[in-house]
């Protein structure tokens, strides 16, 4: 792939991510991933490995929050590499990693370090969300 067709490329899958997301579509989100995809949580030691539990892990975020809404800030992209600034909003209605629905509403930026293979997927996605704000917004911080 030439440096143009491998950013046009990575354009294309980065808009699908956030499509996939906006759509509430766990699946779309999954196949943008190579099966053994590896996705990081920076800073928390959490690791979800491979395309099947990387669509459970949006099928629990969907759930923990209906209205998910996660819209691109910037985008930057060097070769195979790209970063992406973001917003998520949303209201916890559903469990999310064992806290029970709180019914509130929560805004919070991120950031995600993307590895494309050489098939064009996700190999790796590194995210840097803002944790703390999370946890005040959801009143256990």
């Amino acid at each position: 792939m030439t440096a143009a067709e491998l950013r046009e490329h990575t354009v294309r899958i980065n808009d699908a991510t956030y499509a996939a997301w906006n759509a509430h579509d766990a699946d779309a989100v999954a196949v943008i991933f190579a099966e053994d995809a590896v996705l990081r949580e920076a800073g928390t030691g959490v690791e979800v490995h491979g395309r099947a539990a990387i669509r459970e892990r949006a099928v629990m975020l969907l759930t923990a929050f209906p209205d998910f809404r996660l819209d691109k800030l910037v985008l930057l992209v060097d070769g195979e590499r790209h970063a992406d600034r973001w917003v998520m909003t949303g209201t916890h209605r559903g469990d999310f990693f064992g806290m029970a629905p709180t019914g509130r509403s929560i805004r919070i930026e991120g950031a995600t370090f993307t590895t494309l293979g050489d098939d064009g997927l996700v190999i790796e996605d590194v995210h840097f969300t803002d944790s703390a704000s999370l946890a005040a917004q959801l009143g256990v911080g």
